[in-house]
């Protein structure tokens, strides 16, 4: 309490010593001295009045917070003497520092903060891993025969959950909606360690009953307006009805897409979950229908080596019985969700932690310049008795001040910033929708303000505590030119930020390079004047036969819309991952061993497909109408390739997806072009057409090929499928041009990010050596009137002031260069078809960088070169 009274205790001490001086005087008074006299000595008896309360304030207590807020108060007297670089200064700093805390937010949720689920350590995806001497270089999601191995036997496991996915119509609540929906064991959530918000979770007996369902928040929200008489109720699910047995809560996060494992999972959430019975024949096949994902929680104290032996174990004597070589790996939940995205992340957050570091490195310059405007003052400050760890903290109080108001500027920035990251990222991004300001995000923001403090302020702070009173004072001149020695400290600066610069750009410039060479891949097939609508044949009425016969009979009526030239089907368009995968083989030769077995991903047609999306025929023919009763199949070039090397392959023979010997082999009678399957930057499958009536999918993409704008047929594509079937869920249609952007969305994303943080560091740089060139130019002011006024040319002096702000920057794009190649390897991973070492992106960088320098530095060149002689030697 004695901080909040200390005004009233200054008040009682003056009275104190006022107190104590009038029984002195009076005392020597009445010993016999004058009034005058007897005032003086008792003055001089009780010393220096300001020792007195500077000693009896220290005794109080908490004077170096007096202090600190004197320190601040002349600290803010110091920054409103130059308001607009106070602010510029600020703002840079804000920026700086609201980017870096957003950027670590993100990386902090995604990367570091562990899922949102119970003991998270111990939850792992099992996988299952093809023997090394095939050479497929991936692993594959399981079967039900394993799990059901795994949740009746193993013991180092807790709970073994199975999940899979699957399209339900919902009618009866609004329009038909398509939902993406979890099949999952009754004891998914129970693996997780999260049960509903309302009503209950699965139980064992509902995997026989697939009558029952739990709905997710959002569903729950948007389609039925958070009714709380929710549970009990009958829904209708694919034409059946089904009971509401719960709701999740909202923050319930799930994987998306890859982060399931590769072959698993849509790139959205689900919306609602049922349990899943693996019938007798799946659990009874020991190979085949790698279809499913399976979570699995060890029991605590279980590693995960001892988890995969067991589970391997399990698997063993089958897998002698059917001559199996496959094993079983399990990847920890966490890593797989972040897999495809942890170095991209962590590249952003170095990129935005540069920007940050030039910035400060740029008002610590700018602190050194006005510094040394100070050092008179600091000569008399030191005359006068003050401290140097006195001056070191002044300079450094500032520093703080102008950081720490950057830096609470800086959240609302962070906060604005996370705001437009989350909309604008990919969804693919792991955990997006978890992320925000939290304790960890503001502790960091504290460290680095601590941090951005000392970089700005330690250097200005170290250099005015060193001042040397007699020399200050002899400089008669706030403007006195420095010594060359600081001069080349500023330099020295202005290098690291160049350096810093180069490696950003460099890195910025490898992205763009990649970015625009994935875009120049050739797709295979024409993007342009294409449209796409899905439809999932998910209803009980849509037999085997029905799914034939509806296709057959829309399929005419798309073509038929005005202004549509041709309408096909596929079951799974370019792009949007791969499906459907089996083993591609010869059915007349010898089943291959295993170092030559190859995977294909199967694809079921209509006939005009292939003249719809325009994919170019290399030999022989497409499929055509008359082949629906006929085994047929039209084959990719490296499917060709790879059968029969150096052969024509037409009228050879590959056996069908997932025939297992049920169905004839195909005849090839034609050979196509390479299509992407999930992303234009790998290697395409080798792929395998065969006729839809063949193999009756239940979800198809419809395909126009249009004259105009596809956006123009759109409503007429919509009305004829409800015309056909009034309760058939239609997703929004989309374009190829939409499918493709939507393929390389993630790569634009980071970089663009990457390229406005590269543009930024070079932005800031550039003022960097604008400022040393032009404090340069104006402490040497007098120096040019008498080059000047002794015939110095104009050119001569722009030429030396180019010369000496250009040496700098060489010095910095050399070390950034070099340290560039050294970040190359890391950054290779997300590099496509652009070598880390690219000459060209070097000498771009290289040649932008110095076109900027040059221009940084031409203006206060320009200007020293129009001094006026006789002002200049008035300068002092």
């Amino acid at each position: 309490m004695k901080l909040w009274f200390r005004s009233r205790r200054d008040e009682e001490l003056d009275e104190e010593i006022r107190a104590h001086l009038a029984m002195a005087a009076r005392d020597r008074l009445e010993r016999g001295e004058t009034p005058g006299d007897a005032q003086q000595n008792a003055r001089r008896e009780l010393g220096n009045e300001l020792l007195i309360k500077e000693v009896t304030r220290e005794m109080w207590g908490w004077s170096w917070l007096e202090r600190f807020a004197q320190d601040l108060r002349y600290a803010l007297r110091q920054m409103r003497r130059s308001p607009g670089v106070s602010v510029i200064a600020i703002l840079t700093l804000a920026l700086g520092l609201g980017a870096t805390t957003a950027m670590f937010s993100i990386v902090n949720t995604a990367l570091l903060e562990p899922l949102k689920y119970r003991d998270p350590a111990r939850l792992y995806l099992a996988r299952t891993l093809p023997p090394a001497r095939a050479k497929l270089g991936r692993d594959f999601p399981v079967n039900a025969r394993q799990f059901h191995e795994w949740r009746t036997h193993c013991r180092s496991c807790e709970d073994v959950s199975l999940i899979r996915f699957l399209d339900l119509t919902l009618v009866g609540a609004g329009q038909p909606v398509k939902l993406l929906a979890l099949d999952v064991s009754y004891n998914f959530f129970r693996t997780l360690g999260i049960q509903p918000a309302m009503g209950r979770d699965f139980l064992p007996e509902d995997e026989q009953d697939w009558g029952k369902v739990i709905l997710t928040d959002t569903l729950w929200r948007t389609r039925f307006a958070a009714d709380p008489s929710i549970l009990g109720r009958a829904i209708q699910l694919n034409g059946e009805s089904h009971t509401v047995i719960g709701v999740m809560p909202p923050d319930l996060h799930l994987p998306r897409g890859t982060q399931w494992g590769g072959f698993s999972g849509p790139e959205t959430d689900p919306l609602i979950f049922r349990p899943h019975a693996a019938t007798g024949a799946q659990q009874a096949r020991p190979a085949g229908s790698l279809n499913y994902s399976s979570m699995i929680r060890l029991k605590p104290g279980v590693s995960r080596q001892q988890g995969i032996e067991e589970l391997n174990v399990l698997l063993a004597d089958f897998a002698r019985d059917f001559n199996l070589e496959t094993s079983t790996t399990l990847i920890p939940l966490q890593d797989q969700m972040t897999r495809n995205a942890r170095s991209a992340l962590w590249l952003l957050l170095g990129a935005i932690g540069a920007v940050l570091l030039i910035a400060c490195v740029n008002v610590g310059n700018l602190m050194l310049v006005r510094t040394a405007n100070r050092y008179r003052e600091a000569g008399v400050r030191l005359a006068l008795g003050a401290s140097r760890a006195r001056l070191f903290g002044l300079v450094l109080k500032e520093a703080f001040l102008l950081v720490g108001i950057g830096g609470i500027l800086g959240l609302g920035f962070a906060y604005a910033g996370l705001k437009l990251f989350v909309a604008a990222a990919p969804v693919d991004l792991p955990r997006l929708d978890e992320v925000g300001l939290n304790w960890r995000a503001l502790a960091f923001s504290a460290f680095i303000i601590a941090l951005s403090t000392l970089v700005c302020g330690i250097v200005p702070a170290w250099r005015l505590s060193r001042t040397e009173p007699l020399e200050s004072l002899k400089a008669g001149s706030a403007n006195s030119s420095e010594i060359s020695r600081k001069l080349r400290f500023r330099e020295l600066m202005v290098s690291v930020e160049v350096a810093l610069s180069t490696m950003l750009l460099v890195v910025g410039g490898l992205l763009l390079f990649s970015f625009l060479r994935v875009m120049r891949v050739d797709k295979g097939f024409e993007v342009g004047h294409v449209i796409a609508q899905d439809v999932s044949f998910v209803n009980p009425k849509y037999s085997d036969e029905g799914r034939r016969r509806f296709v057959e009979e829309i399929v005419p009526k798309l073509a038929a819309i005005p202004g549509v030239r041709f309408a096909g089907a596929i079951n799974v368009l370019p792009l949007r991952g791969e499906d459907w995968v089996s083993d591609l083989r010869d059915t007349d030769r010898p089943e291959p061993p295993l170092d030559q077995a190859a995977l294909a991903n199967f694809r079921f047609v209509t006939p005009d497909y292939f003249k719809t999306i325009g994919i170019p025929l290399k030999e022989g023919r497409f499929i055509e109408p008359k082949d629906q009763d006929r085994p047929v199949a039209v084959i990719s070039e490296r499917a060709a390739q790879h059968l029969w090397p150096g052969q024509n392959p037409l009228g050879k023979h590959v056996q069908g997806a997932n025939s297992e010997g049920k169905n004839p082999a195909l005849e090839v009678v034609g050979v196509v072009g390479e299509i992407p399957a999930s992303s234009l930057e790998r290697t395409p499958p080798m792929t395998v057409y065969e006729h839809y009536w063949r193999m009756q999918p239940v979800g198809m993409s419809f395909v126009l090929r249009t004259e105009s704008n596809p956006a123009t047929v759109v409503s007429s594509l919509r009305a004829v499928f409800s015309s056909a079937d009034p309760e058939l869920a239609l997703s929004p249609a989309q374009t190829m041009e939409q499918i493709v952007d939507g393929s390389v969305a993630a790569r634009r994303f980071q970089m663009y990010l990457a390229v406005a943080f590269a543009l930024t560091a070079l932005l800031l740089a550039s003022l960097g050596v604008y400022g040393v060139i032009s404090f340069n130019v104006a402490r040497r002011t007098p120096e040019m009137g008498i080059r000047i006024a002794l015939g110095a040319r104009t050119m001569q002096l722009t030429a030396m002031i180019l010369r000496q702000g250009l040496r700098p920057v060489v010095a910095g794009l050399a070390v950034g260069l070099v340290a560039a190649l050294a970040l190359g390897r890391f950054i290779a991973t997300e590099l496509y078809g652009v070598a880390p070492n690219d000459p060209w992106t070097m000498s771009a960088v290289a040649a932008l960088l110095f076109a900027v320098a040059i221009c940084a530095c031409w203006i206060p060149a320009r200007r020293a070169s129009k001094i006026d002689p006789l002002r200049a030697l008035r300068f002092e």
